[in-house]
């Protein structure tokens, strides 16, 4: 007589994978919530650099030609090094100088951060290989080659203009920040690519 073999059902793809998809949307909240607060801490430090840069009045912010200098306590009796001064006492060109190096350097930051959000905000949505995942990975990528190049930029401005006191504008950062935003671009484009294959692929079924 023949053996009865009973097939047992296989779960789902998508059954399976359930836990993993929750566990990974309840990351992806916590991280847009940390996101949201660095946000929020950054720009607040954008805006405070660019009312001091205006308003500031105190003697513990001095700046020149290789950057600024951040003193504490009693400075009545400081001797600052060759070429640089107070940023209390610097004319109104440099403070407008100021302003304006600290709005276009520090303003990629802030949208880098941004769209970083954004993207755990869809990740915590369930959106992960979407268009919308696409544009925020390109938007980064634009962000953070924009921050390694504005500081160049700015300088070299100011400097012709002669509203410029701190000529240093080359940092390691700018490096990290640039390499980053070039890899990320080009995962914004696979993604893209991905996208637009998977929806050939569905019109042909």
């Amino acid at each position: 007589m023949g053996k009865l073999l009973t097939m047992m059902p296989v779960a789902h793809s998508a059954e399976v994978a359930q836990p993993i998809h929750q566990q990974m949307r309840a990351r992806s909240r916590i991280l847009a919530w940390l996101f949201t607060a660095v946000l929020w801490f950054v720009t607040a430090t954008t805006a405070a650099l660019m009312l001091g840069a205006l308003f500031y009045t105190g003697h513990q912010v001095a700046f020149g030609p290789n950057g600024g200098v951040l003193y504490f306590g009693d400075t009545s009796g400081e001797v600052l090094p060759p070429g640089y001064v107070w940023w209390s006492e610097v004319a109104l060109r440099f403070r407008l100088g100021g302003f304006f190096a600290a709005t276009f350097q520090f303003m990629p930051a802030v949208l880098v951060i941004d769209n970083l959000r954004g993207l755990f905000r869809l990740y915590a949505e369930g959106v992960v290989f979407s268009e919308e995942n696409a544009h925020r990975f390109k938007w980064m990528a634009i962000w953070l080659i924009a921050y390694a190049v504005t500081p160049f930029i700015t300088v070299q401005l100011l400097i012709a203009l002669d509203c410029a006191i701190d000529t240093m504008w080359f940092h390691s950062a700018e490096i990290y920040a640039f390499v980053l935003g070039s890899v990320l671009f080009v995962i914004a484009q696979v993604m893209e690519v991905g996208r637009a294959i998977e929806q050939e692929r569905d019109g042909f079924v």
